[in-house]
């Protein structure tokens, strides 16, 4: 009865044994067929939203202003005599430089926004005349070589071929204030010419053609610092020059 027992456990052994070498010596095929391919998951990454995209762009522009409401009023020794308005206007036109950059919004669309250095050459003017008594009093406005620096932003549509936007900005301009006394024996002529600060406002669209051009159009509006002016000899007068202009431009963007 024993050796009955210990020859069944040696079987028992012996075919545990055959089963594992089995096992071991079948290898990576044997697997195979049991579990199959083994491939490596996808790694999903989020989306994200692109960087800026940012620019610089160079332009022409041109424009027409027609001035606001300022009304020339000459003091002389004793008395104020109120001369007439003056509205200053004329063509303009210039060269511009300008940095932009853009980040993507909800809808498709883009939020542009960047600086524009602007120098307009061309005068803006006008004049007034009225009868005093037996004297000609005439007074005359200039505005001319403003130099701009604005901050511009706004919405492009989903296409991003079309720019809407805002600008405003700090402006600089000569100013000339003038004015004469004719009387039958004598003429008076007097003259200050300044650097006159401002600020400038704007609204208007941007069409893009393609990669490097697009066209502009804009509506603005300028206002310069109120100085009272001394001719000298008792004579002086308050000037306030303002305008509106419609500008359009071309540009070209690196």
């Amino acid at each position: 009865m024993v050796s009955s027992a210990r020859f069944q456990r040696s079987n028992c052994f012996g075919f545990l044994s055959a089963v594992a070498l089995a096992l071991l010596f079948a290898g990576p095929s044997g697997a195979g067929d049991v579990i199959g391919d083994v491939t490596e998951p996808d790694v999903l990454s989020p989306e994200t939203i692109s960087s800026d995209v940012s620019a610089f762009y160079l332009g022409l522009s041109g424009g027409y202003g027609w001035g606001r409401n300022d009304r020339f009023g000459l003091a002389v020794p004793g008395d104020r005599l109120r001369i007439g308005d003056l509205e200053p206007s004329g063509g303009y036109g210039g060269i511009r430089a300008g940095w932009r950059g853009s980040v993507p919004t909800i809808g498709g669309r883009d939020y542009v926004y960047g600086f524009e250095l602007l120098y307009d050459f061309g005068a803006l003017e006008d004049s007034t005349s009225t009868q005093i008594g037996g004297t000609t009093v005439d007074a005359s406005s200039e505005i001319s070589d403003i130099l701009s620096i604005r901050f511009r932003n706004g919405i492009t549509n989903r296409s991003r071929s079309m720019l809407y936007f805002f600008s405003l900005g700090y402006v600089q301009g000569d100013v000339k204030t003038s004015t004469s006394l004719t009387s039958v024996d004598s003429v008076s002529d007097f003259e200050e010419s300044d650097n006159r600060n401002g600020f400038s406002a704007s609204l208007g669209a941007e069409h893009r053609f393609n990669e490097n051009w697009s066209v502009t159009g804009e509506i603005e509006y300028y206002q310069f610092d109120s100085k009272n002016v001394d001719f000298g000899s008792g004579f002086s007068t308050k000037s306030t020059p303002s305008f509106s202009g419609l500008r359009v431009g071309l540009n070209y963007t690196f």
